[in-house]
């Protein structure tokens, strides 16, 4: 399903014509297209510029190399974790909730929490006493949401929709710990950095 970009701030329901699925390939297609292009313009009209504003005005070091490191640095890591795992637990953690389904949400906001926690997953954290608390936390967590929560909330379309962003937003923003190092002066200016995540996030929480 794709919706048009400025729906997403309005709470009112969209109406979707039936089409096959060559349109929906098509569509796919554009709307790859399209990220793209944003993308390139984001680098290209902004964050370029705005690189310029941190290395030559204020004296700190390129932010675009420090993402570029670190793109070398994750391509150092095991393919089964970059190429499968990674965006498993992406997937997991930042779109699954989005279909509002009780069970969903819990898996969702079980990962969540492993991840806020601190949690490494790799083969050697599995035998540290403190992957197993931070676990437990999680799932006991999770069993209370279950059970007590979940089924008090009504989901209006508004709340899914600002859910939605939140979502986004927050799947961008997580990308600022790749980061070489991190400047408290520059905390501000950051965001802007991720903003092609953003719009990769939106991308696929809308198709």
């Amino acid at each position: 399903m794709f919706f048009n970009l400025f729906t997403v701030f309005s709470p009112s329901q969209e109406i979707h014509q039936p089409y096959d699925w060559k349109s929906k390939i098509k569509n796919l297609l554009l709307s790859y297209w399209y990220m793209y292009l944003a993308i390139l313009l984001i680098v290209l009209l902004l964050l370029q510029p705005l690189d310029y504003f941190v290395t030559t005005i204020l004296g700190f070091p390129s932010i675009i190399e420090s993402v570029q490191k670190s793109g070398v640095r994750i391509a150092t890591y095991s393919f089964w974790y970059v190429v499968v795992i990674g965006p498993i637990i992406e997937e997991i953690t930042f779109r699954l909730f989005l279909n509002f389904n009780k069970k969903e949400i819990c898996l969702s906001v079980f990962f969540m929490l492993l991840l806020a926690l601190g949690i490494r997953f790799t083969s050697e954290a599995l035998f540290l006493l403190s992957t197993w608390v931070k676990v437990g936390i999680s799932l006991s967590v999770v069993v209370v949401l279950y059970f007590f929560v979940i089924d008090s909330i009504t989901f209006s379309i508004r709340i899914r929709r600002s859910i939605t962003i939140v979502s986004i937003l927050a799947f961008g923003l997580v990308h600022i710990g790749n980061l070489e190092k991190l400047y408290f002066s520059l905390l501000l200016i950051y965001p802007f950095f991720v903003l092609p995540h953003v719009r990769t996030g939106r991308e696929l929480s809308y198709s």
